[in-house]
């Protein structure tokens, strides 16, 4: 394992202890509605704590797991799994800082600079592996800051309400075509 490899394993494990018990700051300050880029629109950050969530589960379920499994098959080498992970990576990277995540984000901008400069499908695999370990911790404490009461007000509709509120759209609206349709 090239030295620099090893040296981003090395602080990435120290780094997934330390947030193991203990929230991250970047998570904090999110849930405090600090974000130093200004990501959000209308003076809120809701909508960045939506997309940091589905990114974040993205990330963890899919692209760092498959990366992982990945390396694991036979038919994929590594040039195959460095080009694969570039790719899956290349938004996220751009993203995940500017939406609060700053600490995370610079562990995935240093995963992502040292996918060229892995040597081996092993090297790929032990640095991927605490890269899915890392992703799905802050997930979760993603999860735990995430204001769940706020979908009181979104309640689900039964097929007599939608009734209801169709019928009421053509009779207020009898000339619209639009409302005949529904």
């Amino acid at each position: 394992m090239n030295r620099k490899t090893e040296k981003f394993i090395y602080e990435l494990e120290k780094e997934i202890d330390e947030i193991w018990v203990n929230e991250p700051e970047d998570i904090y300050a999110l849930k405090k509605g600090y974000l130093p880029s200004g990501a959000g629109i209308y003076g809120q950050y809701y909508s960045v704590l939506v997309m940091l969530g589905g990114e974040m589960r993205a990330l963890g379920i899919h692209i760092f797991a498959d990366l992982l499994a990945l390396s694991q098959d036979s038919e994929f080498d590594l040039k195959h799994l460095q080009i694969m992970a570039k790719r899956m990576l290349k938004i996220d990277v751009g993203v995940i800082s500017y939406f609060g995540l700053a600490r995370y984000g610079r562990y995935l901008s240093r995963y992502h600079e040292l996918i060229d400069d892995m040597e081996s499908k092993e090297d790929f695999a032990r640095a991927t592996k605490s890269m899915f370990t890392y992703t799905n911790r802050y997930q979760m404490w993603l999860h735990q800051i995430f204001p769940w009461g706020v979908s009181q007000f979104f309640k689900q509709q039964t097929p007599e309400t939608y009734r209801e509120i169709s019928e009421n759209l053509e009779r207020n609206h009898p000339k619209d075509d639009l409302f005949k349709k529904m």
